[in-house]
Protein backbone atom coordinates (compact mmCIF):
# COMPACT_ATOMS: atom_id res chain seq x y z
CA UNK A 1 0.00 0.00 0.00
CA UNK A 2 1.66 3.26 -1.08
CA UNK A 3 0.56 6.42 1.46
CA UNK A 4 0.83 9.92 0.35
CA UNK A 5 1.58 12.13 3.46
CA UNK A 6 0.50 15.97 2.58
CA UNK A 7 2.77 18.24 5.93
CA UNK A 8 5.11 15.32 6.17
CA UNK A 9 7.60 17.09 8.30
CA UNK A 10 5.35 18.61 10.95
CA UNK A 11 4.81 17.25 14.27
CA UNK A 12 2.35 15.45 13.38
CA UNK A 13 3.17 14.47 9.77
CA UNK A 14 6.45 13.02 10.94
CA UNK A 15 5.30 10.95 13.09
CA UNK A 16 2.67 9.27 10.95
CA UNK A 17 5.38 8.65 8.38
CA UNK A 18 8.00 7.13 10.47
CA UNK A 19 5.24 4.83 11.87
CA UNK A 20 3.75 3.90 7.80
CA UNK A 21 7.16 2.85 7.11
CA UNK A 22 8.19 1.05 10.58
CA UNK A 23 4.91 -0.93 9.46
CA UNK A 24 5.75 -1.50 5.98
CA UNK A 25 4.08 0.59 3.80
CA UNK A 26 5.75 2.77 1.13
CA UNK A 27 5.23 6.40 1.79
CA UNK A 28 5.59 9.50 -0.51
CA UNK A 29 6.04 12.58 2.03
CA UNK A 30 5.25 15.46 0.33
CA UNK A 31 6.28 18.95 2.61
CA UNK A 32 7.83 22.34 1.73
CA UNK A 33 10.57 21.37 3.40
CA UNK A 34 13.15 18.06 3.17
CA UNK A 35 13.77 16.02 6.63
CA UNK A 36 15.51 12.80 7.28
CA UNK A 37 13.41 9.55 8.25
CA UNK A 38 15.82 7.39 10.79
CA UNK A 39 15.00 4.20 10.71
CA UNK A 40 13.74 1.57 8.58
CA UNK A 41 11.26 2.00 5.76
CA UNK A 42 10.30 2.99 2.63
CA UNK A 43 10.17 6.68 2.15
CA UNK A 44 10.08 8.86 -0.98
CA UNK A 45 10.19 12.55 -0.23
CA UNK A 46 9.05 14.95 -2.57
CA UNK A 47 9.69 18.48 -1.95
CA UNK A 48 6.47 20.73 -2.94
CA UNK A 49 4.01 23.47 -1.26
CA UNK A 50 0.24 21.72 -0.97
CA UNK A 51 -0.96 24.78 -3.15
CA UNK A 52 1.43 23.67 -6.13
CA UNK A 53 -1.52 22.12 -7.50
CA UNK A 54 0.72 20.36 -10.77
CA UNK A 55 2.98 19.11 -8.09
CA UNK A 56 0.72 17.47 -5.85
CA UNK A 57 -1.13 15.41 -8.46
CA UNK A 58 2.38 14.30 -9.66
CA UNK A 59 2.78 12.86 -6.38
CA UNK A 60 -1.02 12.13 -5.63
CA UNK A 61 -1.19 9.86 -8.90
CA UNK A 62 1.73 7.18 -7.12
CA UNK A 63 -0.52 6.87 -4.43
CA UNK A 64 -3.52 4.90 -3.16
CA UNK A 65 -4.31 6.64 0.26
CA UNK A 66 -3.72 10.30 1.40
CA UNK A 67 -3.23 11.41 4.93
CA UNK A 68 -3.47 15.35 5.00
CA UNK A 69 -2.00 16.38 8.16
CA UNK A 70 -1.52 20.05 6.72
CA UNK A 71 -2.86 22.75 8.86
CA UNK A 72 -2.14 25.39 11.77
CA UNK A 73 -2.78 23.66 14.52
CA UNK A 74 -3.30 25.72 18.03
CA UNK A 75 -6.31 27.81 19.26
CA UNK A 76 -4.13 30.90 20.11
CA UNK A 77 -2.30 31.17 16.87
CA UNK A 78 -5.73 30.74 14.96
CA UNK A 79 -7.40 33.38 17.03
CA UNK A 80 -4.75 35.76 15.95
CA UNK A 81 -4.43 34.74 11.95
CA UNK A 82 -8.02 33.94 11.24
CA UNK A 83 -7.18 33.88 7.31
CA UNK A 84 -3.59 31.47 7.73
CA UNK A 85 -5.83 29.48 9.75
CA UNK A 86 -8.18 29.29 7.26
CA UNK A 87 -6.01 28.77 4.29
CA UNK A 88 -4.40 25.78 6.14
CA UNK A 89 -7.02 24.25 7.85
CA UNK A 90 -9.66 24.27 5.13
CA UNK A 91 -8.29 25.64 1.31
CA UNK A 92 -5.45 23.11 1.54
CA UNK A 93 -7.83 20.11 2.13
CA UNK A 94 -10.22 21.58 -0.64
CA UNK A 95 -6.98 21.71 -2.89
CA UNK A 96 -6.23 18.00 -1.89
CA UNK A 97 -10.00 16.95 -1.96
CA UNK A 98 -9.79 18.11 -6.01
CA UNK A 99 -7.12 16.25 -6.25
CA UNK A 100 -8.07 13.36 -5.13
CA UNK A 101 -11.08 13.40 -7.19
CA UNK A 102 -8.77 14.24 -10.42
CA UNK A 103 -6.26 11.03 -9.91
CA UNK A 104 -9.01 8.65 -8.77
CA UNK A 105 -7.56 8.80 -5.25
CA UNK A 106 -10.58 7.66 -3.42
CA UNK A 107 -9.18 7.19 0.50
CA UNK A 108 -8.66 9.68 2.68
CA UNK A 109 -7.31 9.71 6.66
CA UNK A 110 -7.86 13.60 7.98
CA UNK A 111 -6.64 14.74 11.29
CA UNK A 112 -9.05 16.83 13.46
CA UNK A 113 -9.57 18.34 17.06
CA UNK A 114 -11.46 18.07 20.09
CA UNK A 115 -12.01 21.68 19.57
CA UNK A 116 -15.21 21.12 17.69
CA UNK A 117 -16.76 19.45 20.44
CA UNK A 118 -16.36 23.03 22.30
CA UNK A 119 -18.79 22.98 25.47
CA UNK A 120 -20.05 19.56 26.85
CA UNK A 121 -22.56 18.07 28.92
CA UNK A 122 -20.95 15.15 30.11
CA UNK A 123 -17.57 13.71 29.79
CA UNK A 124 -16.14 11.74 28.03
CA UNK A 125 -17.07 12.66 25.01
CA UNK A 126 -18.43 10.13 22.39
CA UNK A 127 -17.78 9.86 18.79
CA UNK A 128 -21.19 11.15 17.68
CA UNK A 129 -21.71 14.58 20.33
CA UNK A 130 -22.59 17.12 17.86
CA UNK A 131 -19.60 19.46 17.24
CA UNK A 132 -20.23 22.85 18.81
CA UNK A 133 -17.27 24.71 18.74
CA UNK A 134 -16.66 28.03 20.98
CA UNK A 135 -13.19 29.36 18.84
CA UNK A 136 -11.82 29.96 15.37
CA UNK A 137 -9.39 27.28 15.30
CA UNK A 138 -13.00 24.41 16.53
CA UNK A 139 -14.97 26.27 13.83
CA UNK A 140 -12.50 25.70 10.82
CA UNK A 141 -11.97 22.17 11.90
CA UNK A 142 -15.18 21.98 12.13
CA UNK A 143 -15.99 23.34 8.59
CA UNK A 144 -12.94 21.52 7.62
CA UNK A 145 -14.69 17.93 8.37
CA UNK A 146 -17.79 18.88 6.97
CA UNK A 147 -15.94 19.97 3.78
CA UNK A 148 -14.55 16.13 3.31
CA UNK A 149 -17.69 15.13 4.19
CA UNK A 150 -19.25 16.51 0.80
CA UNK A 151 -16.86 14.98 -0.92
CA UNK A 152 -17.72 11.51 0.39
CA UNK A 153 -21.17 11.65 -0.33
CA UNK A 154 -21.02 13.30 -3.87
CA UNK A 155 -17.47 11.93 -5.15
CA UNK A 156 -16.99 8.34 -2.96
CA UNK A 157 -14.32 9.30 -1.28
CA UNK A 158 -13.76 6.87 1.71
CA UNK A 159 -12.73 9.13 4.74
CA UNK A 160 -11.78 8.48 7.85
CA UNK A 161 -11.42 11.48 10.63
CA UNK A 162 -9.14 11.42 13.79
CA UNK A 163 -9.92 13.95 16.27
CA UNK A 164 -7.48 14.26 18.12
CA UNK A 165 -7.35 15.23 21.91
CA UNK A 166 -3.91 16.54 23.48
CA UNK A 167 -1.59 15.84 21.48
CA UNK A 168 2.08 15.64 23.50
CA UNK A 169 5.91 14.66 22.52
CA UNK A 170 9.16 16.23 20.89
CA UNK A 171 8.35 18.88 18.44
CA UNK A 172 4.57 20.04 20.38
CA UNK A 173 4.04 23.64 20.78
CA UNK A 174 1.42 22.92 23.68
CA UNK A 175 1.81 23.59 27.67
CA UNK A 176 4.27 20.53 28.26
CA UNK A 177 7.05 22.52 26.16
CA UNK A 178 5.85 25.73 27.29
CA UNK A 179 6.37 24.67 31.07
CA UNK A 180 10.00 22.78 30.12
CA UNK A 181 10.96 25.88 28.73
CA UNK A 182 10.27 28.08 31.02
CA UNK A 183 11.06 26.05 34.16
CA UNK A 184 14.48 26.27 32.30
CA UNK A 185 14.69 29.64 31.82
CA UNK A 186 13.81 30.26 35.26
CA UNK A 187 10.56 32.63 34.04
CA UNK A 188 7.13 32.51 35.16
CA UNK A 189 4.32 30.96 33.34
CA UNK A 190 1.16 32.20 32.77
CA UNK A 191 -1.57 29.83 32.47
CA UNK A 192 -5.60 30.52 33.19
CA UNK A 193 -8.56 27.52 33.68
CA UNK A 194 -6.70 25.60 36.03
CA UNK A 195 -9.49 23.14 37.10
CA UNK A 196 -9.96 22.31 33.51
CA UNK A 197 -9.88 18.57 32.17
CA UNK A 198 -7.58 17.93 28.86
CA UNK A 199 -6.98 14.36 27.76
CA UNK A 200 -3.45 14.26 27.06
CA UNK A 201 -2.47 11.41 24.29
CA UNK A 202 1.28 10.84 23.37
CA UNK A 203 2.09 11.64 19.56
CA UNK A 204 3.67 7.58 19.54
CA UNK A 205 0.12 6.50 19.95
CA UNK A 206 -1.10 9.09 17.65
CA UNK A 207 0.51 7.85 14.62
CA UNK A 208 -0.44 4.09 15.75
CA UNK A 209 -3.79 5.03 15.45
CA UNK A 210 -3.17 6.80 12.12
CA UNK A 211 -1.75 3.20 11.49
CA UNK A 212 -4.34 0.94 12.58
CA UNK A 213 -7.41 2.55 10.54
CA UNK A 214 -5.57 2.73 7.65
CA UNK A 215 -7.06 -0.56 6.74
CA UNK A 216 -10.73 0.21 7.92
CA UNK A 217 -13.22 0.11 5.29
CA UNK A 218 -16.41 2.48 5.21
CA UNK A 219 -17.54 5.39 3.06
CA UNK A 220 -17.12 8.04 6.23
CA UNK A 221 -16.07 7.89 10.12
CA UNK A 222 -15.45 9.61 12.99
CA UNK A 223 -12.71 8.17 15.75
CA UNK A 224 -12.24 10.38 18.65
CA UNK A 225 -7.85 9.52 19.30
CA UNK A 226 -6.87 10.36 23.29
CA UNK A 227 -6.33 8.13 26.37
CA UNK A 228 -9.95 8.55 27.90
CA UNK A 229 -8.41 10.18 30.90
CA UNK A 230 -8.65 13.65 31.89
CA UNK A 231 -6.39 15.63 33.88
CA UNK A 232 -7.11 19.38 35.26
CA UNK A 233 -3.99 22.31 33.80
CA UNK A 234 -3.09 22.46 37.67
CA UNK A 235 -2.37 18.32 37.91
CA UNK A 236 -0.19 18.68 35.01
CA UNK A 237 1.54 21.62 36.64
CA UNK A 238 2.24 19.32 39.40
CA UNK A 239 3.36 16.62 37.16
CA UNK A 240 6.04 19.09 35.85
CA UNK A 241 6.91 20.46 39.52
CA UNK A 242 8.21 16.96 39.61
CA UNK A 243 10.77 17.18 36.79
CA UNK A 244 11.57 20.96 37.58
CA UNK A 245 11.60 22.10 40.77
CA UNK A 246 12.31 25.94 39.44
CA UNK A 247 8.76 25.89 37.86
CA UNK A 248 6.72 28.80 38.57
CA UNK A 249 3.06 29.40 37.38
CA UNK A 250 0.46 31.97 37.92
CA UNK A 251 -3.04 30.88 37.34
CA UNK A 252 -5.07 33.98 36.12
CA UNK A 253 -8.42 34.89 34.24
CA UNK A 254 -9.52 35.80 30.32
CA UNK A 255 -8.36 33.73 27.26
CA UNK A 256 -10.88 31.74 25.38
CA UNK A 257 -13.85 30.12 26.63
CA UNK A 258 -12.72 27.58 29.32
CA UNK A 259 -14.51 23.73 28.81
CA UNK A 260 -13.52 20.24 29.44
CA UNK A 261 -12.31 17.90 27.16
CA UNK A 262 -12.06 14.28 27.44
CA UNK A 263 -12.18 11.64 24.77
CA UNK A 264 -14.78 8.53 24.96
CA UNK A 265 -11.86 6.25 22.73
CA UNK A 266 -15.06 3.19 22.98
CA UNK A 267 -15.13 3.38 19.04
CA UNK A 268 -11.62 3.06 17.82
CA UNK A 269 -10.94 0.74 20.79
CA UNK A 270 -13.62 -1.70 19.20
CA UNK A 271 -12.43 -0.91 15.53
CA UNK A 272 -8.89 -1.79 16.28
CA UNK A 273 -6.30 -2.52 18.38
CA UNK A 274 -5.60 0.91 20.19
CA UNK A 275 -4.17 0.85 23.54
CA UNK A 276 -2.90 4.30 24.04
CA UNK A 277 -0.34 4.99 27.01
CA UNK A 278 -2.22 6.89 29.77
CA UNK A 279 -0.05 6.85 32.52
CA UNK A 280 1.66 9.95 34.49
CA UNK A 281 5.53 8.37 33.89
CA UNK A 282 4.62 8.84 30.24
CA UNK A 283 3.95 12.39 30.17
CA UNK A 284 6.56 13.21 32.98
CA UNK A 285 8.87 11.22 30.69
CA UNK A 286 7.85 13.48 27.61
CA UNK A 287 8.77 16.81 30.11
CA UNK A 288 12.01 15.60 30.73
CA UNK A 289 12.74 14.88 26.74
CA UNK A 290 11.53 17.92 25.79
CA UNK A 291 13.65 19.95 28.08
CA UNK A 292 16.69 18.26 27.23
CA UNK A 293 16.04 18.99 23.79
CA UNK A 294 14.92 22.61 25.04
Amino acid sequence: MRVLVTGSTGFIGSAVVSKLAERGHSVVAYSRSEKPYPGPGKIEHIKGDIFDTVRLLEAMKKCDIVIHTVGLAGVKIAREKPDESFKDNIRSLQVVLEAMRNTGVLKLLLPSSSSVYGTVDKLPIADDVPPNPTNIYGFHKCIAEKLAEAYSRNYGIQVTILRLFNVYGMGESGILSTLAEKALKNEVTQLYGEKQKRDFIHISDVADAFAKVLDLKHKFEIYNVGTGVGRTIEEIVNLAKECFSALRVEFGTGGEALYDSVADVTKIKSAVAFNPDESDDRLKEAMRELARQT
